[in-house]
């Protein structure tokens, strides 16, 4: 609500209370346009009852066929060739959730101390780990929910100053709890001009990134799985940042980052997987 109504040329006056809707033209600079991308998707991907997309299948396969079944519950990305770094078990400690969400606050104030592969193992860990074992395909569990358990999320993490790792980006493997090594990473100026935080990112020991597969979820639910897919991205970062909380690390989320050059830093296309959110992390100053 505000306090103040427009005037006929649009500019707020003393009066009655309005709700901030009525005055949608003065903050958007007039209407939305008829083909408004936004508005579009967000019709299209209205649930009403009774009503199933006739272009989604695959809830009724994997009813039908054990196959697909099976091939869902292996929800994470594998790189069969890269080497692997066995990840520390996580390890919280003895914290209490009332008082981590308390302290849970953005921090871009860190020092250049080197990141504990243990500390970087636990985060992964309590954003995306595995909670239950898989059964008879079943998929395992995480510490995140999903939309039909299918886990269209995956997490990268460009490793600038971890112990144990050499610079290098990796990619998480939550249901072995392993680092997949891709490639070393380059000179530090590969790292810039990836958000316009460019300082925070540059200065972070770690930068994590939530990455989409989105057909995994599409399949499935059609156009409506976007809305799962960042719902979900949104649920990861929540666990990632109570747990550098629990932990006294630096960390601070951010949405507003250059798609492509993320994208083209992880290799992958923008469209069946893209970057959907970054957290640099570093040890807390």
């Amino acid at each position: 609500m505000i306090d103040r109504p427009p005037r006929g040329n649009g500019i707020p006056d003393a009066g009655r209370a309005l709700p901030t809707i009525s005055i949608e033209e003065t903050v958007v600079g007039g209407r939305p346009l008829l083909d408004d991308a936004t508005e579009n998707y967000h019709e299209a991907s209205r649930a009403y009852p009774g009503i199933v997309d006739p272009a989604v299948r695959g809830a009724h396969l994997l009813e039908i066929s054990e196959e697909m079944r099976a091939s869902a519950a292996r929800s994470t990305k594998r790189y069969p060739h890269a080497p692997i770094v066995a990840l520390p078990p996580p390890a919280l400690g003895d914290v209490k959730l009332a008082d981590t969400l308390i302290a849970r606050r953005s921090t871009r104030s860190c020092t250049s101390a080197p990141l504990k592969l243990e500390q970087l193992s636990t985060l992964l860990a309590s954003a995306y780990g595995v909670s239950a074992a898989s059964s008879r395909h079943e998929p395992a569990l995480r510490t995140a929910p999903s939309a039909g358990a299918l886990y269209p999320l995956e997490l990268y993490v460009v490793a600038a100053n971890v112990d144990g790792l050499e610079r290098t980006l990796v990619h998480y493997d939550p249901l072995r709890h392993v680092a997949e090594c891709l490639r070393p990473l380059g000179p530090a100026p590969e790292l810039a001009a990836l958000t316009p935080y460019d300082d925070v990112v540059r200065a972070s020991a770690a930068l994590i990134v939530i990455t989409a597969m989105f057909w995994r979820s599409r399949f499935k639910y059609g156009a409506r799985a976007y809305r799962f897919t960042l719902i979900e991205a949104g649920h990861v970062g929540q666990n990632l940042l109570l747990a550098a909380t629990a932990l006294k690390l630096a960390t601070v989320p951010i949405g507003g980052f250059y798609d492509r050059r993320v994208d083209c830093l992880l290799d992958i296309d923008g469209i069946h997987e893209a970057s959907v959110y970054l957290f640099p992390v570093a040890t807390a100053s």
